[in-house]
């Protein structure tokens, strides 16, 4: 029965047989120092499917094969692709298209859900923007540390959650001296301060009712 399945190389079962007839004739018992400086072989693949056995690497070959090996180079300059390795180069492209669909679907969702937040305060009279927190005790030159928040503009009172405009959502008398900074960005980022957004996802359903 032929297999349908990809080779790694190009030649066929009766050439394959014939260089290891001339392999097995011409090897003879000593190395040949000229065939083993340039020796080399297409890819492990191609190698595997011409000895027909594993390819372990050029320390494990036997004279006659890395005799065989560039016979069959010499015969074949330019085989196929890898299968194998084309194949796991293909899985992997999928998985990377994939992996960018779903950032992109899920960055649209946080968008949507952004938008709909903003509005559902900004019906209630409280306008606000993302700003991000650069106060650290940890600063550096040339690195800043902290999150982007929820930045009121106007004073919010929503059940017992009470903030005075000019402040993060997320502020409290515990943490207000790591909210000293906060500057407006203009890049149109998304808040990434779970507190923030937890509050105004609260504030919203509760403005909905």
């Amino acid at each position: 029965m032929i297999s349908n399945r990809p080779r790694a190389t190009g030649l066929t079962p009766a050439e394959l047989d014939a260089l290891r007839t001339r392999a097995a004739r011409e090897a003879g018992p000593f190395t040949d120092p000229a065939v083993q400086r340039r020796f080399r072989v297409h890819n492990g693949e191609w190698a595997a499917e011409v000895l027909e056995r594993p390819y372990g690497g050029p320390h494990a070959l036997s004279w006659p094969e890395v005799y065989l090996l560039h016979l069959a180079v010499q015969a074949e300059p330019t085989p196929p692709p890898p299968p194998r390795a084309a194949a796991a180069r293909a899985a992997r492209e999928l998985e990377e298209t994939a992996a960018r669909r779903a950032a992109a679907e899920e960055a649209a969702r946080q968008e949507e859900e952004w938008r709909e937040l903003v509005a559902a305060l900004q019906d209630a009279g409280v306008r606000v923007e993302v700003r991000h927190n650069y106060t650290s005790h940890r600063h550096a030159e040339f690195y800043t540390q902290g999150a982007d928040h929820v930045y009121l503009l106007d004073p919010l009172q929503v059940g017992r959650l009470r903030r005075d405009a000019g402040v993060a959502l997320c502020h409290t008398l515990s943490n207000a001296r790591n909210l000293e900074y906060l500057e407006p960005t203009s890049d149109g980022r998304l808040p990434s301060c779970r507190t923030c957004l937890r509050h105004m996802r609260s504030t919203a359903r509760r403005l909905a009712v």
